[in-house]
């Protein structure tokens, strides 16, 4: 089953975790997201625990969710971390705010959307992690899909060293890069929603007679 860690970080250098709905509690306090992950799984490798998966979660603005997969009973407990499980980590903390879903094998990390200059999603898998934009995409007039492109695709390769913070912050860059100002209200506007480079709907509607 999948559990959901509420990650915080107190005092600007320590982070707090703990997952609603589980009985016993578990909680862990680190100066990092992994060591307090590392914290998680050892406790529940060593005790029998109940998860109510109807709890609600309340998140405050910087707090970041991430998905686990635990199993009742443990008969196959987490001990240590695989190489993209670490990376996801890594980005975690760059990103306060991020929300971290995951199945077995692919980890998806969505901070903002296509609304946010600073938007950005990357998925990691065992062999690779991919930088997105979030964009929208119209599927006709009135049907707008909020998606996301490829930006850059990294293989995880042992014997490669890349630098992931700078990867992310350029990739922010470049999502920035995709809004455009509008020459008749001056609003600065996420790619679907401008008609043009520098026409946006609303004034293409007004200004240049185009119905959407």
């Amino acid at each position: 089953m999948k559990a959901k860690i509420v990650i915080r970080k107190v005092e600007n250098k320590f982070y707090v975790a703990d997952i609603p709905g589980l009985k016993p509690n578990c909680h862990s306090l680190g100066n990092s997201i992994k060591k307090v992950l590392e914290d998680i799984y050892k406790q529940l490798a060593g005790t029998t625990f109940e998860l109510n998966q109807s709890d609600l979660v309340t998140l405050n603005q910087e707090d970041n969710l991430l998905e686990i997969y635990i199993e009742p009973g443990q008969r196959y407990p987490v001990t240590e971390l695989r190489t993209f499980e670490e990376y996801a980590l890594q980005i975690l903390e760059m990103l306060p705010g991020a929300r971290a879903e995951r199945t077995p094998d692919v980890i998806q990390i969505n901070l903002g959307d296509f609304r946010d200059e600073k938007g950005i999603v990357v998925i990691l898998t065992p062999e690779a992690i991919e930088l997105r934009l979030p964009t929208l995409q119209w599927l006709g007039p009135h049907t707008p899909v909020a998606s996301s492109k490829l930006w850059k695709r990294i293989n995880l390769d042992n014997s490669k060293n890349f630098d992931i913070a700078q990867l992310i912050a350029s990739a922010q860059e470049a999502q920035a890069q995709t809004f455009g100002v509008c020459k008749f209200c001056s609003q600065k506007l996420p790619s679907g929603w401008m008609s043009q480079q520098d026409v946006c709907q609303s004034c293409a509607e007004k200004h240049l007679g185009i119905v959407y």
